[in-house]
């Protein structure tokens, strides 16, 4: 999925989409599920359980204790992973039947199945990812200093 800059007018989006960033240093995947199982995302153990998953298989290194917290019913969970490649979050809310997840990752190819892996684990009914390509890029007419 091309990278969309949150503010940016239409068509201007579409034109950096196409493009490369002159100076990349990765990607950020932002992922929400909704209609989730509101047990489940009281469970600090599974939420944890997905999070080591998605280290795991992306091959990234977790730095020091990953903090985490239980809020206690109604509320979810929310967890913190300090990583060689930048961090993972999460943050659960049964209440709403909601989990969001933010990958930062010095690499832009960290992909991961969030959709049948959420859908599966969390009973997610909905699952939104959006990839925003992180660097610099060139306006129009710029000179890029090297």
């Amino acid at each position: 999925m091309p990278a969309t800059p949150l503010n940016a007018p239409e068509n201007a989006t579409k034109q950096r989409s196409a493009a490369a960033p002159s100076i990349s240093v990765g990607g950020q995947w932002i992922v929400d599920a909704s209609g989730c199982d509101s047990k489940t995302l009281q469970s600090l153990s599974t939420i944890q359980s997905v999070c080591q998953d998605v280290i795991a298989a992306l091959e990234l290194k977790v730095i020091g204790d990953p903090p985490a917290h239980v809020f206690g019913p109604p509320h979810g969970v929310t967890a913190l992973y300090l990583l060689s490649e930048s961090h993972l979050a999460v943050h659960t809310y049964p209440e709403h039947g909601v989990a969001t997840f933010n990958l930062v990752c010095c690499r832009e190819t960290a992909v991961w199945d969030w959709q049948s892996q959420l859908q599966s684990r969390l009973s997610a009914a909905h699952v939104r990812i959006r990839h925003l390509r992180r660097g610099a890029w060139a306006e129009a007419g710029d000179e890029v200093n090297e």
